[in-house]
């Protein structure tokens, strides 16, 4: 990911927004992204703001921690489906989570800056 790209996301997330950038040619939604298509390989990309929404593809529950996880198990990495399409490796704020379940977007930055997508789940409707 390149720098200019990288802090426009980050600058998304930093105000709740999860911004992606579709491919103006083709239409392909980007993640993760960069500078360029990775289907048409076109330079002609437009950021826009997703609904930060989606299910739980899959996961798995870590008992066992280590740096910034120590202590705060149990914890879930999940993939997870967002509305508009592309699977998110991220963090599931529940250990009581099933593929299927919605979610919605909670954070996106870690402490430090660093990119880390965090979900909680979202009840039913």
């Amino acid at each position: 990911m390149t720098d200019l790209v990288l802090a426009r996301l980050q600058d998304g997330l930093a105000d709740n927004r999860l911004e992606l950038p579709r491919c103006a040619d083709c239409g392909t939604l980007v993640w993760y992204p960069r500078a360029r298509c990775p289907h048409c390989m076109s330079g002609n990309l437009v950021w826009e703001e997703l609904s930060g929404t989606g299910t739980v593809y899959s996961y798995t529950v870590n008992h066992r921690g280590q740096g910034e996880y120590a202590g705060h198990d149990p914890f879930v990495i999940a993939y997870v489906e967002l509305a508009e399409g592309p699977r998110v490796l991220s963090h599931v704020d529940s250990a009581d989570v099933r593929v299927g379940d919605p979610v919605r977007l909670r954070g996106g930055l870690s402490q430090e800056g660093h990119v880390r997508l965090t979900f909680e789940k979202e009840e039913p409707r």
